[in-house]
């Protein structure tokens, strides 16, 4: 690991279970939830992995009325000290980013994204000093233009990709556990789609796309989700150490590691 820069994290922001949980969408990794119960437990033992890498985690109160409102990290996109407050790309979640705002508001600049420019905080990837922002049915061309403007006003580069429709966001099957790599997926992106960036790419095997939602620490440490043995043991073979985090009830409602959190410190 000697030579990477340190991905430290401070504070995470999350929000509990819907408890109408078992109605939000899913059209991709799952089938939708069933167990309230058990979404509930996987998500308290989600806070306790944060918790154990040191973030003091934040933790708003689930929303009847928003039964994905646990996926905080479409929300906002966070630049620099800066909080975009994103407008959602599915209907039914437009009013999830309200408590969102309220709680980044106390610590950052808030911009908010102006009419009919839609983007959804999971089709964004933090790569050192670049966002990779994805193009898809959640994150129209308005969207995505509006957050390189004010990445590029921050200093940041940008990197826009086309989101196949085999997947719902980019950071579903894309992200970067330390600086200079990638993990992706196969069977959803290739290497045209990074032609240009200058990248270290880790390849998931397709019938494990899912494990390419990562969530890189400090000095290598990575966390994934549990049940993925191939994609494991590739990041073990490239220096990572490695958790994992039961996602089952989460990936239900096509949510995954990244979803539920925004880091915003």
């Amino acid at each position: 690991m000697e030579g990477w820069i340190a991905r430290r994290r401070r504070k995470a922001l999350v929000r509990n279970i819907s408890p109408n949980f078992t109605n939000a969408l899913a059209n991709y990794f799952g089938s939708g939830p069933t167990d309230i119960g058990a979404s509930i437990e996987a998500h308290t033992k989600y806070v306790e992995a944060l918790e154990k890498y040191g973030l003091e985690v934040t933790i708003l109160p689930g929303l009847a009325e928003h039964p994905d409102c646990c996926f905080v990290e479409d929300a906002a996109v966070i630049v620099n000290g800066t909080a975009i407050i994103c407008n959602l790309g599915h209907p039914s979640r437009r009013g999830e980013v309200t408590d969102v705002k309220e709680v980044l508001s106390q610590n950052m600049e808030i911009i908010e994204m102006p009419d009919g420019a839609l983007l959804d905080g999971g089709d964004v990837v933090f790569y050192d000093d670049c966002f990779l922002i994805g193009r898809s049915t959640r994150s129209n061309s308005d969207g995505v233009k509006f957050v390189e403007n004010i990445c590029h006003q921050k200093g940041f580069k940008t990197f826009v990709l086309d989101i196949p429709a085999s997947t719902l966001h980019l950071s579903t099957i894309c992200s970067s556990p330390a600086p200079g790599i990638l993990v992706t997926a196969e069977g959803h992106l290739c290497q045209e789609h990074f032609d240009g960036l200058e990248a270290e790419i880790i390849w998931v095997p397709n019938e494990e796309s899912y494990a390419a939602n990562t969530i890189g620490f400090e000095n290598g440490n990575v966390m994934i989700s549990d049940g993925y043995p191939q994609t494991e043991e590739i990041l073990k073979k490239q220096g990572f150490i490695v958790s994992k985090v039961d996602m089952e009830h989460i990936r239900a409602a096509d949510g995954s590691l990244t979803c539920l959190r925004l880091f915003y410190e």
